[in-house]
Parts: C-alpha cells; sequence; structure tokens
C-alpha cells in the first residue's frame, strides 16, 4: 500500500510540475473561455472569445458596441497567440469596423501586439498593447465562462 502511495505521489508530481513550467497544459487553460470588462480607453463594453487549438495556438475572437478606432461604430477584434513567458501574446490582432468611418473603408486595421496578462490573484485578465502610438490604457477583463 505505501508503494502505491509512493508512485501516486511521484506520477502526480511529474503531471504538475510539467503543467506549472511555462507552456503547461493548466497553465494555458486559465486563458480559455469567455471574458467581459470595460474598454478602459472608450468605456464600451469588451468582450473576447479565447479559444486553444490542438497545437496550442489560440485564438481570439471579440466585439465591442462602440470602438472608438471605429469612429464610436461597432467593430470585431480577431487574432491568433501564443504562451510566451506565462502571457498570451497575439502579434496579428486585427480590429474590423463594421461601418465606413466618415467615408472611409472600414479597416481591417491588422498586426496591433495584444498581450494578456493573467491576474491569478484577481482571477482576470489584464489586455494590453504595448506598441501602440495611442498610450491605449489596459482593460481588466473578467470570465464569465470557461467554456
Amino acid at each position: 500500500m505505501r508503494r502505491w502511495i509512493t508512485i501516486s505521489i511521484v506520477v502526480f508530481s511529474i503531471i504538475l510540475a510539467s503543467s506549472v513550467q511555462a507552456g503547461g497544459l493548466l497553465q494555458k487553460l486559465y486563458f480559455v473561455g469567455l471574458w467581459e470588462g470595460i474598454d478602459a480607453y472608450d468605456g464600451s463594453v469588451a468582450q473576447r472569445s479565447i479559444t486553444l487549438d490542438s497545437d496550442g495556438k489560440f485564438y481570439i475572437i471579440g466585439q465591442e458596441p462602440y470602438t472608438r478606432g471605429c469612429g464610436g461604430k461597432r467593430g470585431m477584434i480577431t487574432g491568433t497567440g501564443v504562451l510566451d513567458g506565462g502571457v498570451l501574446v497575439s502579434e496579428d490582432f486585427t480590429l474590423t469596423c463594421f461601418y465606413p468611418i466618415d467615408g472611409a473603408i472600414p479597416g481591417p486595421f491588422p498586426n496591433i501586439l495584444t498581450v494578456y496578462t493573467p491576474d491569478k490573484l484577481n482571477g482576470t485578465l489584464i489586455e494590453s498593447f504595448p506598441d501602440s502610438s495611442n498610450d491605449f490604457p489596459p482593460s481588466v477583463l473578467h470570465k464569465i465562462s470557461n467554456r
């Protein structure tokens, strides 16, 4: 019986250690779900749906009913991402506007570097745009669904 307990503890420790390492499954699953918050830049409701495929690539899709980048109109956000040092990084984050902006073509506006940093103390996700020339403030997203 002691041998079985010892083997179980060793196996559990190995699984836990591999999951906690950068890029481990448990760490990746933190990001998966539907997230919602207030866009700190324009005050609109922001939603992000984050999924993970079997190759470890994240897919991000979201919407905002009011987007300053779309001239105050509805916008859709899409992108893919990878886990890098415990944060989700999307280098192809794209904003697409549904309506023309002052007669101009409504995007898409591609390749906005976007970083999602977990705040595990509060159970939230911080969305930031580190290379933005507009100095967008980070937005706090709350997980409203795991699936």
